[in-house]
């Protein structure tokens, strides 16, 4: 109900003299405390899919190791607040820690098929308002959650994770929205954790 007011007095007056009110500040505050986490818990959902693309059983623990070597390079995401797109970027470290990042996946693998897609989807889309939604883009991100939750479901077990079923659900009306899979640098820091993981003999090598 909140979103609903929200949204509409910002299409009545525009973005420029749009004040969002105390309620939604606080709890967009909130939700940016959690991006790290939730990106953590989506690099680990496609580091899944990765070990099984490659030959190699996937687990949590073995996701969790490849998420934390890529993390401990490259140390920090970058984001601006969903209701600032304009706003100087904040940067913010991830969690490297393969015990800290296991507990986390337990705590979120709910959504980590959302996760997934919102983190995959990063490379394709632009910084906008909460509220300046783009049809098209959020059917891209359904039909991406859809994706992930499939992919997921045929590399391990999900039948404990209480997964959200975007699959279930899935609007008919959604079959040709774009699956936005990221192929540049997620995939590459993923390989990377992997490579770091296998130097460092936490891994086995492709084909070993």
């Amino acid at each position: 109900m909140i979103a609903e007011i929200e949204r509409a007095e910002y299409l009545r007056v525009g973005e420029a003299n749009y004040t969002p009110s105390e309620i939604l500040r606080i709890t967009a505050k909130l939700v940016e405390k959690r991006t790290t986490q939730m990106y953590s818990v989506g690099f680990i959902a496609v580091a899944y899919i990765w070990l099984k693309s490659n030959g190699l059983c996937p687990s949590l623990n073995r996701a969790s190791i490849i998420a934390s070597h890529a993390a401990y390079e490259f140390g920090k995401i970058t984001y601006r607040p969903s209701l600032d797109p304009a706003a100087k970027e904040t940067a913010k470290s991830v969690t490297g820690d393969p015990s800290s990042l296991e507990r986390l996946f337990r705590k979120y693998r709910s959504v980590a098929h959302i996760c997934a897609a919102r983190v995959s989807a990063n490379e394709f889309l632009d910084e906008t308002h909460i509220w300046d939604r783009v049809p098209e883009v959020e059917a891209s991100i359904i039909s991406t959650s859809a994706a992930f939750q499939m992919a997921l479901e045929e590399v391990t077990d999900v039948s404990s994770w209480n997964i959200w079923d975007v699959r279930r659900y899935f609007p008919a009306e959604l079959k040709d929205a774009p699956v936005l899979v990221g192929e540049d640098n997620l995939l590459a820091w993923v390989d990377r954790g992997y490579r770091l993981a296998v130097e460092n003999g936490e891994l086995p090598p492709l084909g070993g």
